[in-house]
């Protein structure tokens, strides 16, 4: 098979690695590869196992489909895959610093490609293949904990009454966890080199609002804190 070169524009991100497609932020791309090739599906999730396999038996769990580049509609895809068939690819990056709330610099990319934005996988429900954005995982640790710290009243104060003195202070502090939530979000790991510190503390649960969920705590219920 003959290889063709076709470029074309595909929406990006609003902001890389973060969930959601823009409707005015697009980029160019030229394809260079042949016009169909075959890969391996993995049969359960749709993800690409291996690209480039027509003469290849697969393997178990896998189903072999076949991506034409010369359909406009599977050409981003092709795209994204095709770096496969060129053993030397660049991509010519640019970049923009931007200094984060603890003063770290993050080298935001201005120009991104596909491959940076999209991975494809194949709809099974749809026999088509797909861009799925490449989102990651926000993260903070103090936040985590607040949330367990939370939700381990609320099992209780969901279920019970323990009359208006706890119920109060059970609100009082799970407003407060709020708060601090409010101030402490979760963060883009990738943009930091080190995470920026917290503000404030994790309120404590109240002593005597512990002792009466003790109470009632069960076994698989709750936990502890």
């Amino acid at each position: 098979m003959a290889n063709i070169t076709s470029s074309f524009t595909q929406l990006l991100p609003t902001e890389l690695y973060v969930a959601g497609i823009s409707t005015n932020v697009s980029g160019s791309y030229t394809y260079n590869g042949p016009e169909t090739f075959d890969v391996w599906v993995d049969f359960t999730n749709g993800t690409i196992i291996q690209i480039g396999v027509q003469d290849a038996v697969c393997p178990p769990g896998a189903v072999k489909k076949t991506l034409n580049a010369g359909d406009s509609a599977q050409l981003p895809m092709a795209y994204v895959l095709s770096h496969t068939f060129h053993e030397n690819y660049t991509w010519n990056y640019t970049f923009t610093d931007v200094t984060m709330s603890n003063g770290d610099i993050y080298k935001k990319i201005d120009n991104p490609d596909l491959r940076d934005a999209y991975e494809v996988i194949y709809n099974f429900t749809t026999s088509k293949f797909e861009l799925k954005q490449v989102i990651k995982e926000l993260i903070n640790p103090n936040a985590d904990e607040a949330i367990r710290r939370r939700d381990f009243v609320k099992t209780y104060t969901d279920q019970y009454d323990f009359g208006d003195a706890i119920n109060t202070k059970a609100d009082h502090y799970i407003a407060g966890i709020g708060t601090y939530l409010s101030n402490n979000p979760y963060h883009p790991k990738w943009k930091y080199i080190t995470l920026p510190d917290p503000v404030g503390t994790i309120p404590k649960i109240p002593a005597d609002v512990q002792i009466e969920l003790q109470k009632v705590s069960m076994s698989g219920v709750g936990g502890n804190v």
